[in-house]
């Protein structure tokens, strides 16, 4: 096998798995209820800090903290669907599992907003 047959099959690898990483995160978008709450904020953020002309160092510790939400809801959505899938009929484990990823999201989502507290707080109160 040559160098860039080789090098060819790799890109087309890699192609692939970003086509099935965006259909994962479209499916995110798509089936999950929390979605929308979790989009509404992402906006509402987003249009706040332009809004108080938020700084670079603001601006990265605000898409971080938005990018963990969306992250730990996608790993949420895909345990509860794994969990479906190996325990489809009631069981106090499965649902103690699917209890317990939510509340990972909601953890990430509450420092996240102590965050936004932290970077708009002052903002809001000079505004005012």
């Amino acid at each position: 096998m040559n160098l860039f047959a080789s090098a060819i099959r790799s890109l087309q690898k890699t192609r692939r798995s970003f086509r099935f990483a965006f259909r994962g995160i479209a499916l995110v978008f798509v089936h999950e209820n929390n979605t929308r709450i979790h989009l509404l904020a992402t906006v509402s953020v987003l249009v706040a800090g332009w809004f108080f002309r938020l700084n670079y160092l603001e601006w990265a510790v605000i898409l971080t903290q938005i990018g963990l939400v969306w992250a730990a809801e996608a790993f949420n959505s895909a345990i509860e669907k794994l969990v479906d899938l190996v325990s489809p009929g009631f069981n106090p484990k499965a649902g103690a599992i699917k209890d317990i990823a939510a509340g990972a999201v909601l953890l990430i989502a509450i420092v996240a907003a102590v965050v936004g507290l932290v970077v708009f707080g002052r903002k809001i109160m000079l505004w005012l």
